[in-house]
């Protein structure tokens, strides 16, 4: 009996190619079956994985970017063990994709070949104290603050490509709100006012920025950043850091590795996994050896 896969594909994916790389891995595998699922709405891929019974395909294949991934941590969360998953780098940002040295068509085939997986983590959150809100996951960053402005209009200058980030992230470093929070990374407390905060399972975010350079997809914990606020020529120099990593050796960042954390603050969106989503008061917790990834 032939091997199956189940082939996710977001056409609006950032790049638009996600229907075009389906088709060159359908041309590069002629002994499989697929079952190919094109996205019609947004959450489409989380309302499909929640009920569909993945035992049936040897592997799923992602075509899209860190916002699809988004749709497929929410799908299988709460399910047991899931077949390999491979992410096609399909998106804008491709945090994911940079992580794992997966930045084009063939390499992604060659992983698929390969086969080399692990079990990485996700986190949850949750948006209020009460136990029956439901709950949002995650697999790359969760941001607040200054971030949050930055990515809405971010989203706005789609039409600039991949310079939206940077032009986006100038335009708010100048305008420099400040937000007042308690922040709890584990046990500890910050409080006044900041700038932003940033809480990475991914090395990357945004386009190619390593906002979290000691990173590790499985080590179950997250990596945390909290910015004060600061004049903002103080955050226009660090701003070019943060493409190398650099950044962290500032004064000016408290870089912190934990389990959970907590915002407390009036209510602000926040930018989850590069999606507008949710917003504080916020409480995220990891949840180790979650996805079954080929990276």
């Amino acid at each position: 009996m032939p091997k199956k896969l189940l082939l996710l594909v977001n056409p609006y994916s950032g790049s638009g190619k996600s229907l075009a790389a389906c088709e060159y891995l359908k041309k590069k595998l002629t002994d499989y079956t697929f079952n190919t699922i094109v996205s019609q709405y947004k959450g489409h891929f989380a309302d499909f994985l929640s009920k569909e019974d993945l035992n049936q395909y040897e592997k799923i294949i992602i075509f899209g970017g860190d916002g699809t991934m988004h749709e497929v941590t929410n799908g299988i969360a709460e399910k047991g063990a899931t077949p390999p998953m491979l992410l096609f780098p399909c998106g804008g940002g491709k945090a994911l994709n940079h992580d794992i040295n997966n930045l084009d068509w063939e390499s992604s085939l060659q992983k698929f070949k390969v086969n080399n997986t692990k079990l990485i983590d996700i986190f949850k959150l949750r948006f209020a104290d009460t136990t029956d809100a439901q709950p949002l996951y995650g697999f790359n960053v969760i941001g607040w603050g200054l971030v949050s402005y930055i990515n809405a209009t971010a989203e706005k200058l789609r039409w600039v490509g991949g310079l939206r980030y940077s032009l986006a992230a100038i335009i708010h470093i100048f305008k420099n709100p400040s937000f007042e929070a308690k922040v709890v990374v584990d046990d500890e407390v910050f409080t006044g006012n900041f700038c932003f905060v940033l809480a990475c399972n991914t090395q990357h975010t945004g386009k190619a920025m390593k906002i979290a350079p000691l990173a590790v997809l499985d080590d179950g914990l997250l990596d945390v950043l909290v910015i004060k606020h600061v004049p903002f020529y103080h955050l226009l120099r660090l701003f070019p850091l943060i493409f190398s990593g650099k950044h962290i050796h500032s004064p000016l960042v408290i870089y912190k590795k934990a389990r959970k954390f907590s915002i407390d603050a009036e209510p602000l969106s926040l930018v989850l996994d590069g999606e507008v989503k949710g917003q504080t008061p916020l409480q995220a917790e990891v949840l180790p050896n979650k996805l079954n990834m080929i990276v």
